[in-house]
C-alpha cells in the first residue's frame, strides 16, 4: 500500500490509517546518557551508578531543549520525545515559551512521546502518559508510542538491574497495547504507535488489537533498509517513521575505527556532489521519497536548518537504486543488554518463541 502524503503550504504530511496527519519530517530529541549503555551492553556500567550521571542528564537536557527551540524556529512542527530521554520537562518549557510568544500554536505542533519498558504493566500505562503530559505541559499527545515490545520490572529505575542483568517483567505487550487504546478513548492522545517491533510481533498485535497502530518507528537507513518488515507494515496501512536515518554517528558505542560511516560512504558523497547537497540531506530525502516520516536529530543550528531543507530536489530512480545497494543489514541499535527477554525483537533465539 502506497503511503498517502498530503502537501500543505508548509511541510508535507503523511495521512495515517485513521485520517489524521503527521508531518513527514520531525525533530529527534534523543540524547544518550551513560546509563543507556546498559541496554546496548557496552562498557559504561560503572558510570550508571555514578553521581555524575545527574549532571550529564542536566547538561544534555538543556542542550536538546535549546535545539528544539531552534528547530521550531526553523519550521519543524513534529517533535519526537520520550520518557527515556529524560528531557521532557526542559522541552516542555521551550514549547510553552514558543506558544506564548506566538512562534507556533499548539494546534500546529505534532508532539510524540513514548511509553518506556518499565511501564508495560497495564495499570501503570495511564500514569506514565500523565507524567509525560505534565512534564511537557500539554493536555494531549499527538502520538504515543510503545517504545519496544519488551517489559522491564516496574520502578523508578529506567534500567532495573540485578547481578549485572536487566530485570524483565512478564507483561505481554498485547495487554499494554489495550491500555494504550484506552488513552485514545480518554483523549490523552490522538494516535498510538509501536517501535522496535518485528514482523511476527506486528502480526500477533494485529490479530488482537482494536486500534491498528498508526505508525511503526524503527531504525532505518541505507545500511539497513528492512524491506520485508517495511513492506508488511505499510501493506497493513501502518506508516513508517525512520529513526537513525543518517546512521546515528554520535551514539556513544560507535566505533569509528571499525565501522563504515554512512555519512562518509562514497556513493552518498557522490550523490551529495551531484545534487549540491549535504550527505545528510541525501539520506533524509531518500526516506521522504520512500514515503517514510523521518526524525533527524542535531544540536547544531546549521544542521538543523539544512535537515529540513530537503523538499526542493528529487532523487532519480538510479539514485535510489545506488542508495539501496548499500544495504547489508547493519543494525546499530541491537538492545543486546536485554537478550534473553521473551519479547526481544531482534534476538535470533526468539524466532520460534511466541513473540
Amino acid at each position: 500500500m502506497k503511503t498517502a502524503i498530503r502537501h500543505h503550504c508548509e511541510l508535507p504530511a503523511i495521512v495515517m490509517n485513521n485520517g489524521n496527519e503527521m508531518p513527514i519530517i520531525g525533530f529527534g530529541t534523543w540524547s544518550s546518557t551513560s546509563d543507556f549503555s546498559l541496554l546496548e551492553n557496552v562498557e559504561s556500567r560503572q558510570s550508571h551508578q555514578n553521581a555524575d550521571v545527574n549532571k550529564e542528564v542536566k547538561n544534555n537536557s538543556e542542550k536538546v531543549a535549546k535545539a528544539v527551540g531552534l528547530a521550531i524556529d526553523a519550521g519543524y512542527r513534529h517533535i519526537d520525545c520520550a520518557h527515556l530521554y529524560k528531557n521532557e520537562r526542559e522541552i516542555g518549557e521551550i514549547l510553552k515559551k514558543k506558544i506564548k510568544n506566538g512562534t507556533v500554536t499548539r494546534e500546529n505542533l505534532f508532539i510524540t512521546s513514548k511509553l518506556w519498558n518499565t511501564f508495560h504493566d497495564p495499570d501503570t500505562v495511564c500514569s506514565a502518559c500523565q507524567q509525560t503530559l505534565q512534564d511537557l505541559g500539554l493536555d494531549y499527545l499527538d502520538m504515543y508510542i510503545m517504545h519496544s515490545p519488551m517489559g522491564f520490572q516496574c520502578g523508578t529505575d529506567l534500567f532495573p538491574m540485578c547481578e549485572g542483568k536487566l530485570l524483565h517483567s512478564d507483561d505481554d505487550y498485547l495487554d499494554t497495547w489495550q491500555a494504550m487504546e484506552n488513552l485514545v478513548e480518554n483523549k490523552m492522545c490522538k494516535n498510538i504507535g509501536i517501535s522496535n517491533f518485528n514482523t511476527k510481533q506486528i502480526k500477533r498485535l494485529l490479530k488482537h488489537c482494536n486500534i491498528i497502530p498508526q505508525t511503526l518507528q524503527i531504525e532505518l537507513h541505507p545500511f539497513m533498509t528492512q524491506k520485508e518488515l517495511v513492506n508488511y507494515t505499510k501493506g497493513h496501512a501502518i506508516c513508517i517513521t525512520a529513526y537513525a536515518p543518517v546512521g546515528s554517528p554520535k551514539r556513544p558505542w560507535a566505533k569509528a575505527e571499525e565501522e563504515r560511516t554512512l555519512l562518509e560512504d562514497y556513493k552518498i558523497l557522490q550523490l551529495a556532489e551531484k545534487h549540491k547537497r549535504t550527505p545528510a540531506q541525501i539520506l533524509l530525502r531518500y526516506q521522504i521519497q520512500c514515503g517514510h516520516a523521518v526524525i533527524p536529530k542535531s544540536t547544531d543550528r546549521q544542521h538543523i536548518v539544512e535537515n529540513i531543507d530537503i523538499f526542493d530536489f528529487e532523487l532519480c530512480p538510479d539514485d535510489v537504486t545506488n542508495i539501496e545497494s548499500l544495504n547489508h543489514n547493519l543494525r546499530y541499535f541491537k538492545f543486546s543488554g536485554a537478550y534473553g527477554h521473551p519479547y526481544h525483537p531482534f534476538e535470533k533465539s526468539n524466532e520460534k518463541n511466541k513473540c
